[in-house]
C-alpha cells in the first residue's frame, strides 16, 4: 500500500512526522526508530523457515512410525503436510524478505533527504 500511494505521490511520511513531533537531535535517533519499525519484518523473516522445519520434523515422525508399519497411504499423506509446511514457510519468508527490502530501501531514503534539508537548513542559516 505505501508503494502505490508513493507512486501517486500521496504518501505522508512517518519519518518526517516523529522527527517533527519528537523534536529528533539527530540522526542516531532517527536509525533507532527505523530499525524499531523493521523488527517485526525481520523477525518474520528470520523465523519462518525455522518454523517450517519444526513443522516438518513434526510431521515426519508420525511418517516414520506408519512406515514401520506398512502403512504407506498415511506416510505419503505426512509427507505431503511436511513439504507443505515447508513451502509455506519459504512463501513466506520470501514475501516478508521483500517487504522489508523495500521498506528499509524507503525509510533510508527519507532519512537522506532528511539530512539533505538539516544541512541547507544549516547552509542558509551561516550565511544569514
Amino acid at each position: 500500500m505505501e508503494y502505490v500511494q508513493r507512486k501517486r505521490q500521496v504518501y505522508v511520511s512517518e519519518l518526517a512526522s516523529y522527527s517533527r513531533t519528537e523534536a529528533v537531535s539527530n540522526s542516531e535517533d532517527l536509525e533507532l526508530w527505523i530499525l524499531k519499525r523493521l523488527e517485526k519484518l525481520r523477525i518474520v523473516t528470520r523465523t519462518s523457515p525455522m518454523l517450517g522445519l519444526v513443522a516438518t520434523m513434526i510431521s515426519i515422525g508420525p511418517a516414520l512410525l506408519a512406515l514401520g508399519e506398512g502403512q504407506v497411504s498415511e506416510v505419503s499423506s505426512n509427507m505431503v503436510v511436511a513439504f507443505s509446511a515447508v513451502i509455506l514457510s519459504l512463501i513466506a519468508a520470501s514475501i516478508t524478505f521483500g517487504v522489508l527490502t523495500v521498506k528499509r530501501r524507503f525509510l533510508l531514503e527519507e532519512l537522506r533527504d532528511l539530512e539533505r534539508q538539516d544541512e541547507q537548513q544549516g547552509e542558509a542559516n551561516a550565511f544569514s
